[in-house]
């Protein structure tokens, strides 16, 4: 299962908004398995895909893995998707959460990978439920979108 790392996004996003050079040793994904995975706390994120008519774009796994080393005007495209402002709002809760990993579908899998893709698919139910936290976001409503359910089951509104 491939996850991103919460400290890497984010402190990318801190150096493109503080316009600091980009630290190139920090890997945004880490993948785990077995083990290593059930050891793992992360959070997941359950969002309905955006419409691109709509003017929504999602971001790839491909476009995810090239963010720190891909030029400035492409970089800062892909940070105005309504697609990558999920995916920092996700990894900003899961850190105030206590945690240092998420995944969403989105761009933790590879697409162009049909066997990838299939694995996903198969294993998603699984990886909801061992999910430590699992943020909904519900782009269609009309009052704050961003729900949770915690450990005991309670929904929160962030």
């Amino acid at each position: 299962m491939r996850l991103i790392h919460i400290t890497a996004i984010l402190d990318l996003e801190m150096s493109i908004y503080e316009e600091r050079s980009i630290d190139l040793s920090k890997e945004i994904f880490g993948e785990f398995y077995g083990l290593a995975l059930a050891e793992k706390g992360y959070a997941i994120l359950s969002h309905c895909w955006g419409v691109a008519e709509n003017g929504e774009k999602e971001v790839s796994f491909q476009e995810m893995e090239q963010l720190m080393i891909m030029n400035e005007e492409k970089r800062n495209e892909i940070r105005r998707r309504t697609g990558y402002k999920k995916i920092i709002d996700t990894c900003k809760q899961a850190q105030k959460d206590g945690l240092e990993w998420v995944w969403v579908d989105t761009c933790c899998i590879d697409k162009k990978s049909s066997l990838e893709l299939s694995e996903a698919i198969n294993s998603m139910y699984r990886w909801y439920a061992n999910a430590k936290q699992c943020y909904a976001y519900i782009h269609d409503t009309t009052w704050d979108s961003w729900l949770y359910k915690d450990e005991v089951g309670t929904i929160h509104s962030l």
